[in-house]
């Protein structure tokens, strides 16, 4: 279950001109507090870009460029297969054009060479050309750079990767994580395009629109510098006369103004497509070429590339989560899955998707033969890259950063990797699990959803990491409809009221809420427009949802069936002591407090507040610390290793020990709340006589009906049935309905352990 939480700025908020007080709360987060601050953020212009020779090694890089082209030496470029090294490649080909040098464009095939330098390719390329210039990678590469010295090359690297404490031995290292560079979240790209603007001035302006794409691409946060490339590249982008991108939008059905999330969900990956299916030459000749007829061409070949990743993807996805489920993952705190005959150039889409899903740090490996070749991502605030390093000594090749990281292995290494790997992330969270956290940017009401406050909103783009579209938290609605809704019921629709004010909403991916409309909600959202037939109306795009515990009101019929819907059989539950809970819970992982009565959920609610709340059901495979109200064994993930019965044992310890073998099951005495469901459900002994004879005289369509024939409540009848049930006269289901007869025998409702207990609480109570 995701937990949903405010933000805290780290700067005061301060009350700005001309601005709602919610919208200054956004920006105070994003660490802007004065007025000159916000008309930078919200108007970013050119003249808040940095003067590129401030970047380390820059002005050296530029005068070996520029000395090269005046005496005719041939430079070659070497990128990499992604969007930003495509990216980065076609700023540098293009400005080096502008110097007149010659020169070529090498991109690496991501499945024979990886990423990075590559000694046979340094080889060849000396032969080729006098000059080598890195882009979006080489920091790494020492080896390699010494190599291609040793062949007579001058050297350039140019990259925004993390680099070792030795640098390779080129003539010019470029890098905003050197020298103190003010801002050092650069991506490739835009390392490559702050070079190009040394090397060609304002020519440069007309390639922002390559560095953008590349920013948002690569998931570098969009602020500061960031933030200029990405919002004056879309605008660029918008009116764009590169034949190739005209292609790729139009296939991409983006028109008009263009936004960070067509580009990151539209463009980008079919960009990305070509290098992991074919060859990124293919998005490289689409970005460069001025021929309309061979963009059309190049683009239709990108979009069957696409259709090839998507479906290579599902198929590795598929079995990557079906990998990821069977993991016991209160034991593991990372996830690590591989396959054969995977196409590598899909792993790291993969490892994100799973990460995304279990929120866990996650590596996807292709097995060829005895090498594995992979992607890993990070998830909640793990430094995989970090994590990695500690299992570096395993590796043929490694690099990345925070947020992910690509790496070679032996297969023989598989098992020891992941070991460490789990270990090395446990070392970051104190072994404490990395839950499920959505943060939200401030609050909003109901009645706040407005097209006014979306249009506010659009001011704050491009959106992107360090600047993410923000995200609110609408406190205790009323959740009028919960309405599962496409393939496979996987989405919901939703309507919500606070006091008299309505709107409605969309959850991709919350399907599993259907329906389950007790009690109030607060959810994470943003407010969005829904355009139809001409009508513009606000509605929310929920991405959370929590029910709040504390304004269930009390059900004992709902109380009586999910307690005496359980099968009971075999030996008692071991009987603790409440001070045996809180140890149980220190880890954050592997506990399940099964509670009968909503004031026994409510009360450890208070004590374990950061625990998950359920209602009928925990299958979340994390086995997150849960507390389970009205629940079932035959509806709990076998990952919990302890299940505490917290309002007392009634003999259903065997079906929680088959549902989750490897728990350690334990009672808490009888609480007061379940002596006075019992007190209030008991039917003694010649109400059962009754009940017995009715079932064989008739059948019953449902529970309400038989409880009317047998003159009962619904709580007794279903008291009535558990016991007939627990003493093998029939075989019954409360939910769905169904009852029947087994062989006639003379059995004594004694020999049921929830008989006898009904009977002692009722007989107390009756005293």
């Amino acid at each position: 279950m995701v937990t949903i939480t405010l933000s805290q700025p780290s700067a005061p908020v301060l009350p700005l001109p001309g601005l709602p007080a919610w919208l200054c709360g956004l920006l105070a987060a994003r660490g802007v507090t004065t007025a000159e601050e916000a008309q930078r953020f919200l108007h970013p212009s050119a003249d808040q870009l940095r003067n590129p020779l401030a970047l380390h090694g820059l002005e050296e890089a530029a005068a070996i460029i520029r000395g090269a082209a005046a005496q005719g030496k041939r430079a070659v470029i070497y990128g990499d297969y992604d969007v930003d090294g495509v990216s980065a490649s076609a700023i540098l080909d293009e400005t080096l054009g502008i110097l007149g040098m010659a020169r070529q464009v090498y991109l690496p095939d991501r499945h024979k060479e990886g990423y990075g330098l590559n000694i046979p390719a340094v080889e060849k390329l000396a032969r080729e050309a006098d000059l080598l210039i890195t882009v979006d990678c080489g920091i790494t590469s020492i080896t390699e750079v010494r190599r291609a010295k040793e062949l007579g090359m001058t050297v350039v690297v140019t990259d925004h990767h993390r680099h070792p404490e030795e640098l390779p031995p080129a003539d010019a290292v470029v890098s905003p994580l050197l020298g103190g560079y003010p801002f050092p979240g650069l991506c490739g790209a835009g390392v490559a395009w702050k070079l190009a603007l040394a090397l060609a001035g304002e020519k440069a302006m007309e390639l922002m629109e390559l560095a953008a794409i590349a920013t948002i691409a690569d998931m570098v946060p969009l602020v500061d510098e960031n933030r200029v490339i990405a919002a004056l590249g879309l605008q660029r982008l918008a009116r764009t006369k590169r034949p190739g991108l005209r292609a790729v939008m139009e296939r991409a059905g983006v028109r008009g103004t263009v936004s960070s999330d067509q580009v990151g969900f539209q463009i980008a990956p079919r960009m990305n497509a070509c290098g992991r299916m074919a060859s990124a030459r293919i998005a490289f000749d689409l970005l460069t070429t001025r021929d309309s007829a061979k963009a059309e061409a190049l683009a239709a070949q990108m979009e069957t590339l696409n259709q090839e990743r998507k479906a290579e993807e599902n198929k590795v996805l598929d079995a990557a989560l079906s990998q990821a489920s069977q993991m016991d993952l209160v034991e593991n705190h990372a996830i690590v899955v591989w396959g054969e005959g995977w196409n590598s150039g899909v792993v790291g889409l993969a490892a994100g998707r799973v990460a995304e899903q279990f929120s866990y740090p996650t590596v996807a490996l292709a097995v060829d033969g005895d090498t594995c070749v992979g992607s890993a991502r990070s998830a909640g605030d793990i430094d995989i890259y970090k994590a990695l390093s500690q299992c570096a000594d395993l590796f043929e090749r490694f690099g990345g950063h925070r947020q992910a990281a690509g790496l070679t292995l032996k297969r023989e290494h598989l098992s020891t990797f992941s070991e460490r790997l789990s270990q090395a992330v446990a070392d970051q969270t104190g072994g404490k699990p990395v839950k499920p956290t959505l943060v939200c940017d401030g609050k909003l009401t109901l009645p706040d959803v407005s097209e006014e406050t979306v249009r506010w909103l659009e001011k704050l783009e491009p959106f992107g990491m360090g600047n993410p579209a923000p995200r609110f938290l609408c406190e205790d609605a009323q959740a009028l409809s919960l309405r599962a809704i496409g393939a496979e019921a996987r989405h919901l629709k939703c309507s919500f009221q606070q006091g008299n004010e309505l709107r409605d909403g969309i959850y991709f991916g919350g399907g599993a809420w259907a329906g389950k409309t007790a009690g109030r909600f607060c959810f994470a959202f943003s407010p969005t427009l829904n355009e139809f037939r001409g009508k513009v109306s606000p509605e929310c795009r929920v991405y959370a949802l929590q029910m709040i515990p504390e304004s269930l009101t009390k059900d004992p019929d709902r109380e009586a069936l999910s307690l005496f819907a359980e099968p009971r059989s075999g030996a008692p539950a071991a009987s603790v002591s409440p001070t045996a809970v809180p140890p149980l819970m220190a880890a954050g992982q592997g506990t399940l407090l099964v509670c009968r009565c909503l004031e026994t959920a409510l009360a450890w609610r208070r004590q374990f507040p950061e625990a998950d709340f359920c209602l009928e059901e925990a299958t979340d495979s994390r086995a997150f610390n849960t507390i389970l109200l009205y629940g079932s064994a035959n509806r709990v993930s076998p990952a919990f290793r302890h299940i505490v019965f917290c309002d007392g044992a009634t003999g259903e310890g065997d079906a929680y020990r088959t549902a989750c073998p490897r728990a350690n099951v334990a009672a808490l005495p009888v609480s007061d709340a379940l002596k006075s469901l019992l007190t209030a459900s008991f039917a003694d002994r010649d109400a059962l006589r009754n009940c017995f004879i009715q079932l064989r005289s008739a059948s019953f369509r449902d529970l309400y009906g038989f409880a009317s024939a047998c003159g009962l409540t619904v709580s007794q009848a279903a008291f009535a049935l558990a016991v007939l049930r627990d003493i093998d006269l029939i075989d019954a289901s409360l939910s769905p309905f169904r009852v029947s007869l087994r062989p006639m025998q003379k059995r004594d409702p004694a020999e049921s352990r929830l008989f006898q207990l009904a009977r002692e609480t009722h007989l107390n109570a009756s005293r």
